[in-house]
């Protein structure tokens, strides 16, 4: 049986928690200067793409709770960063990327490339690795998930 202390320095669930709020404390620091943090940038990015979905849909595309997805389009939506426009029903919301919200992630981008270089640098040539790794552990946990099911 695992000691404890091995438990926390071998569990897949720990470690990646741990890594995930780490990179993300990275972005969000990087961010700070436009008011956004990586979720919002990346809920930018997904909206200024202009791809129609549901915020279910758009919710599951980045991860994100749709409770937590609905306080930050809500947050974006008071900046004026996206419009919202119609309602529940067949047709549903529409959510659009305004001119000023499309102005603040072009200029966030810059500031991501360097945060995405800066950790890849770090990563001291083992960027690519640790990419392909993380992709092997989200689909080996999702395949587990779905057999559990």
């Amino acid at each position: 049986m695992a000691s404890l202390a091995e438990m926390d320095a071998f569990c897949f669930g720990h470690r990646s928690r741990r890594a995930a709020r780490a990179v993300t404390r990275v972005f969000n620091q990087r961010l700070r200067p436009l008011n956004l943090n990586i979720s919002q940038f990346i809920l930018l990015g997904v909206i200024a793409r202009g791809v129609d979905r549901s915020v279910a849909a758009m919710a599951e595309e980045i991860d994100l709770e749709p409770s937590a997805l609905l306080r930050n389009l809500k947050l974006l939506e008071e900046r004026g960063l996206i419009a919202i426009t119609g309602g529940r029903g067949r047709r549903g919301r529409r959510i659009a990327i305004t001119q000023p919200g499309l102005d603040l992630i072009t200029s966030g981008v810059p500031i991501w490339v360097k945060a995405q270089s800066d950790l890849a640098q770090a990563l001291g040539g083992s960027a690519d690795a640790t990419r392909a790794a993380l992709a092997d552990l989200e689909q080996a946990a999702v395949g587990l998930e779905k057999a559990e099911r």
